[in-house]
């Protein structure tokens, strides 16, 4: 408040000074020049404003640190003990191996490695009719084929659904490792890694963890959704079949059924045991 009042008071000094007469006037041995008094006054004035703007400056450089010294603090609690989540531990099937048709399908599913080795050493292997594919009926090959297709495509569903749970149980170790890592720089009360940029990258770390975890979902999902299709298409399959036979035996059955049928009578009553 004295400021502001010397500020003022300093103004009417200029302005009184800006109206006098602009001479030199005598006080005993000193010259007293008004224009000189109105400069300094004037600057004076200048500099009481230039003092009230740094003021206001002070001001807001203080709330802004005294925020930032707040937004700085730490919960008051031991985040290490009341944060800590309990990681759940993969669990790897198991099975007996009595003949040996199993290793190799439990060593793709717990790994990736060989599964198309393993798979097929522990199906029923499928066979191919060769030169005996001749002896099907013009009219069944197209079925037959169809049906030998849904077995192969089967196949292939199965060992790529193999692979990708073996070699996410593969990677598991790693990535449970990294999640525990950042884990404990989360939870750590040491300053430096609570500072600005270390918790933007402990936030983009976690962001980058949840990516490669929804990729490997996707990744499930998709063979999942394979499996799925075929067997659509097994289901599609077998009612296209049947439909096929009805619309057969709708427009052909009364002629076939007639042909079986004529002199059924008169070879049995010509019958003799």
């Amino acid at each position: 408040m004295k400021r502001r009042i010397a500020t003022a008071t300093l103004a009417v000094f200029a302005i009184t000074a800006g109206v006098l007469p602009l001479r030199g006037q005598f006080f005993g041995s000193i010259v007293f020049d008004p224009s000189v008094f109105g400069k300094v006054a004037a600057q004076l004035v200048q500099m009481g404003q230039q003092l009230d703007q740094m003021i206001k400056t002070y001001d807001m450089v203080t709330n802004q640190y005294n925020q930032m010294l707040f937004m700085a603090k730490r919960i008051p609690v031991a985040m290490a003990t009341r944060y800590r989540a309990i990681a759940t531990p993969w669990k790897y099937p198991s099975a007996t191996n009595t003949y040996g048709t199993t290793g190799g399908w439990m060593g793709a599913i717990t790994t990736g490695v060989n599964a198309t080795a393993g798979y097929l050493n522990s199906v029923e292997r499928l066979l191919v009719y060769g030169p005996a594919f001749a002896n099907i009926p013009a009219d069944q090959r197209e079925r037959v084929m169809k049906h030998y297709a849904t077995v192969e495509l089967t196949d292939g569903a199965n060992q790529h659904g193999l692979e990708a749970i073996g070699s996410l149980r593969k990677n598991a170790p790693a990535v449970e490792l990294a999640i525990q890592g950042l884990e404990d720089d989360s939870l750590s009360s040491d300053p430096n890694y609570n500072t600005e940029i270390g918790v933007l990258n402990k936030i983009n770390a976690a962001t980058v963890i949840a990516i490669r975890n929804g990729q490997d979902t996707n990744k499930l999902l998709v063979a999942l959704t394979e499996q799925q299709v075929i067997e659509a298409k097994r289901k599609r399959d077998a009612e296209t079949e049947a439909i096929n036979n009805h619309i057969q035996m709708m427009g052909q059955g009364k002629t076939i059924l007639d042909d079986q049928s004529s002199g059924w009578t008169a070879q049995m009553s010509g019958y003799r045991l």
